[in-house]
């Protein structure tokens, strides 16, 4: 990764505290909430060409193409939920605060996506 993308990561990183004390003090208020999902995608967009560069750079043995594509597949839909709860959390904080929880989740537990198929 280049050293800008990593400060914009490291920057927009930093702006996390501030953007969960900030929903904190307004009970989760329709714009605080659109920011933090803003920041995440931030975050995620970053993450997403860092992993693609990694699993570019990955010997083929270290990880099948079944859980590459699986990898990308939940980096994506990660980025696209963040994505989505931005622009509803203008409209309804608590369904874009739900949104940005779901995204969290995918990232909870990776090994749930790395399941091999069973033949």
């Amino acid at each position: 990764m280049s050293s800008g993308r990593g400060s914009g990561v490291v920057g927009a990183l930093s702006l996390l505290p501030l953007a969960t004390a900030w929903m904190a003090r307004t009970a989760l208020a329709a714009l605080p909430v659109a920011i933090y999902a803003a920041i995440f995608v931030l975050i995620n967009g970053a993450y997403v060409f860092f992993e693609r560069e990694a699993l570019a750079q990955a010997d083929a043995s270290a990880m099948t193409a079944h859980a590459r594509r699986l990898a990308r597949r939940r980096s994506l839909a990660g980025l696209t939920t963040f994505a989505l709860a931005a622009p509803t959390a203008v409209f309804e904080p608590l369904a874009g605060f739900a949104l940005i929880c779901s995204a969290l989740l995918l990232y909870l537990r990776p090994e749930l996506f790395m399941r091999r198929r069973t033949a």
